[in-house]
């Protein structure tokens, strides 16, 4: 056991002698990223330790600032802009500190200085985040880099920028622009680059949603079928409605915004019945949790019982946020996508 200890000793001594020493460039910027992190990490466990809601409230309204840490930050990418690990500062004052003057700098060099360097993939990918401002800064990343992370990240980031312009504009002009400019992206991340990964996450799995939302899931488009169980155990399907309006609902009782939807849901539910129309709820908490959330929460309306925010009816339609609302009409067609129930109580009272 000894002479196995020794062995294991001298191979791990052996690796980390083989490992690079980071430079003290590298150690500066990881020492104000832990410095921040460990602060607002500090502030996070006291709110957490608090026994009142008034120590509580103290402490959410001390969270410490990014801002002091991104000066010392910028400082250390205009005095070392020549040298690799600067991208490191680049990168985390473009995704930590974007609200920032600082951050929107480093932006702006992200899609000149930094353009064609290497290890920018992850602060790129990041830009779908940012909608069409961050264009200009993408377009630079495809027509310049050469490495394959950061040219697929820029490819997938301006798809995902158009797409979201397509998907929510009310200028149809600029959304059928902002379509054809996501396709051609996905398509080329999809022919080039379907191998590359991000944090371990394939980014033609990510268009590849996308891909899907814009070709099935708008206005005018079949509804995908949405079939499980109820919370009775009974089988439901959405065709089982066709005839009838359908106001789909993905929720969840963790989902804290979805609370206050719940009675006005069951008011339309009831209300709506000699209108020929339905809400039907696509849950998204485990079994358990969703039995308490039905009786915490009165729920009245019927329950696909999705299991969780990737079961497979939630994975089919990929809400982006919770709730999520979808009105489908009586031939079992999309006819308002990510609407208001006002909207949708509006027009299926219109159909009549």
């Amino acid at each position: 056991m000894r002479s196995l200890l020794l062995v294991l000793l001298f191979l791990g001594s052996t690796v980390a002698a083989q490992q690079p020493a980071a430079s003290p460039l590298a150690a500066e910027i990881r020492g104000i990223i832990d410095e921040y992190e460990n602060s607002v990490r500090a502030n996070t466990q006291k709110i957490i330790a608090a026994t009142t809601e008034e120590e509580k409230n103290k402490y959410r309204s001390t969270i410490p600032s990014a801002g002091p840490y991104a000066t010392k930050m910028m400082q250390l990418v205009q005095a070392n802009a020549g040298q690799p690990d600067v991208v490191k500062a680049v990168s985390w004052l473009v995704t930590g500190a974007a609200n920032f003057p600082e951050g929107q700098e480093a932006l702006r060099m992200l899609g000149t200085t930094f353009a064609d360097r290497q290890g920018i993939a992850e602060a790129v990918k990041q830009l779908e985040y940012h909608g069409l401002p961050a264009t200009p800064v993408l377009e630079a990343v495809i027509a310049r880099n050469t490495h394959r992370e950061e040219k697929a990240a820029a490819l997938y980031a301006l798809g995902a920028v158009h797409f979201k312009n397509f998907d929510g504009s009310a200028d149809r002009v600029s959304g059928e622009a902002s379509k054809s400019k996501a396709l051609d992206c996905f398509q080329q991340l999809n022919a080039d680059y379907a191998d590359v990964t991000i944090q371990g996450f394939k980014l033609s799995d990510f268009a590849g949603k996308m891909l899907f939302e814009m070709t099935n899931l708008q206005v005018g488009c079949e509804a995908p079928e949405i079939e499980g169980k109820d919370a009775q155990g009974a089988a439901v399907k959405l065709s089982d409605y066709r005839g009838k309006h359908v106001i789909v609902v993905f929720w969840g009782g963790w989902c804290h915004a979805c609370h206050g939807l719940i009675p006005p849901l069951n008011q339309a539910d009831a209300q709506l019945k000699d209108k020929n129309a339905v809400v039907l709820g696509v849950n998204t908490d485990i079994e358990s949790e969703a039995r308490q959330a039905f009786t915490t929460y009165q729920v009245a309306f019927r329950n696909v019982m999705d299991g969780t925010t990737s079961g497979p009816t939630t994975s089919l339609y990929t809400p982006r946020n919770l709730p999520t609302l979808y009105l489908i009409d009586p031939k079992g067609l999309i006819a308002i996508k990510n609407g208001s129930l006002d909207a949708m109580i509006a027009k299926i009272n219109e159909a009549k």
